[in-house]
């Protein structure tokens, strides 16, 4: 093994580089969310802190190539991989709180977290290439297997983050085991050296390191469930509701915004004001029997469905099938003759479905600062459109102001789905007469000509109604197409705010 542990040492640093970036999204993801500026931050601070790195790394070979320190390199990048799990909370919580533009915010906490760690990782590869050069006449080749290995090294280490780690460890775990396999990098590195006292201080941080992990896990915080999907890191979490008083249980893939919520003990209880106003659907298309909910979330929406039409059909729609079992662990979600789960992209599926529907809500948002871009899009909306009976209603939920800077998604929303429907109704959930500022605005799209009737005997139908938006919308925003949706730049101004 001694023979061939420069080799060992590059691939497996290699791979410790992808499985942090990609692990990195998931740390993020909760305070950050996952937008494009967000995924741009992570992958420009860790090419930046690799390129510094190859820098350092080279010019510190080149005055001294020596093991012992090339050993104290892998070692302080053992630590400051550790450091990361333990620093995170408290890093982002900061960051969100005093900066509020998500694309300063996203490049800071990126930096903070994984510049250190990343640039000592990016110190490797060139002083393993060092000590290895042995003449001139064959350093090409040196260099080219070297860097072969360790680019080997990164795919194993992006495939087995992405496939296998991230959904069966959970981000902190895989700090640890990525921090605890650069330990042992190290030990491998520094054999023959004679350092022992470097070998007691990296087996004294490897003591601290988890006692400080099991720690924090055994007191963890307030969530009942913390863990990481295929798809997003998933936190369920209990409080009480400052007006009510009542034990509120909720959902999130984002810290600031909550996916789903119940009332515990009250599962028919819809907690979000806005949910009302999918029940429009009835004023707007009386008498139907089947919908399709995209973006199934928690299953809220489709269980209220079910309980007011007792004889419909609801075909739903959730990507993350993690999600349909914690709806029936922890949401009230029980299995129902109505009620159809699919574990699919909303858009994937609007790609290949034949069959009809009344209704179609759409939820996919979740008041979320990266919303799906490719269900924005006049291409989504056309295909929606030809899913629905002759009378069909599309019922929307998008998070945004309607005027100024703050309501440039809504919009641009609104321009799309009026492209494709001839009628299009507005119901802002929070301010019906005021749209300068952030709120759920309900968007109502029919496939029929006929205008419908704005009001109704029924007392809380009458109410959802009265949220009419009577005034002029701007048309000052492109529709939103496959080739061309920017709804994270539209959405920076509302983010700010949380």
């Amino acid at each position: 093994m001694k023979r061939y542990r420069l080799e060992i040492i590059v691939f497996i640093t290699g791979a410790v580089v992808m499985a942090l970036e990609l692990v990195g999204s998931r740390i993020v993801a909760p305070y950050l969310g996952t937008s494009i500026y967000v995924w741009t931050s992570l992958i420009g601070v860790i090419l930046g802190s690799l390129s510094l790195g190859y820098y350092w790394g080279g010019y510190l070979a080149d005055k001294k190539p020596d093991y012992r320190i090339f050993s104290i390199l892998i070692l302080s990048s053992a630590i400051l991989t550790g450091i990361i799990g333990l620093i995170k909370t408290p890093v982002l919580d900061a960051v969100i709180r005093f900066i509020p533009d998500i694309r300063i915010s996203a490049v800071i906490a990126a930096t903070l977290l994984f510049a250190p760690a990343g640039t000592l990782l990016g110190t490797i590869s060139p002083y393993a290439i060092r000590l290895r050069m042995k003449d001139l006449e064959h350093s090409g080749a040196t260099v080219g297997r070297l860097y072969a290995i360790s680019t080997v090294g990164s795919i194993i280490g992006t495939f087995a983050a992405g496939f296998f780690l991230i959904s069966f460890f959970g981000s902190r775990n895989i700090l640890l085991l990525l921090s605890m396999t650069l330990f042992c990098v190290y030990f491998l590195a520094s054999s023959g050296t004679g350092s022992r006292s470097l070998k007691t201080t990296a087996i004294i941080f490897i003591v601290m390191l988890l006692t400080a992990f099991f720690s924090r896990n055994s007191n963890a915080d307030k969530s009942i469930v913390d863990l990481d999907t295929n798809y997003s890191r998933v936190i369920i979490e209990e409080m009480q509701d400052s007006e009510t008083s009542k034990k509120v249980r909720f959902i999130r893939v984002d810290r600031r915004w909550a996916q789903g919520a119940v009332v515990i003990g009250e599962p028919d209880k819809l907690f979000f004001d806005y949910s009302g106003f999918y029940r429009l659907a009835e004023h707007f298309n009386p008498g139907n029997k089947k919908a399709l909910l995209l973006g199934g979330g928690v299953y809220t929406l489709a269980r209220d469905y079910i309980s007011r039409n007792p004889g419909g059909l609801i075909d739903v729609v959730e990507i993350d099938p993690e999600f349909t079992s914690l709806a029936k662990e922890y949401f009230y979600l029980i299995d129902h003759p109505g009620i159809k789960s699919i574990h699919e992209d909303g858009r994937t599926f609007l790609n290949h479905e034949k069959s009809k529907y009344d209704l179609i809500f759409i939820d996919v948002f979740k008041s979320s600062a990266s919303p799906p871009f490719h269900m924005t899009t006049v291409e989504t909306i056309k295909s929606a459109y030809d899913l629905l009976n002759e009378n069909g209603v599309v019922i929307t939920n998008i998070y945004s102001a309607i005027h100024g800077p703050k309501g440039k998604f809504f919009r641009a929303a609104y321009a799309t789905i009026k492209s494709v429907f001839p009628q299009v109704y507005v119901f802002p959930a929070k301010y019906p007469l005021y749209g300068e500022e952030p709120q759920n605005v309900i968007v109502v799209a029919m496939k029929s000509s006929s205008p419908p009737s704005m009001t109704s005997s029924n007392p809380e139908m009458q109410k959802y109604l009265s949220h009419l938006w009577k005034y002029k919308i701007d048309c000052d925003l492109p529709i939103l197409t496959d080739e061309f949706a920017p709804v994270e730049h539209y959405l920076v101004e509302v983010v700010k705010d949380f």
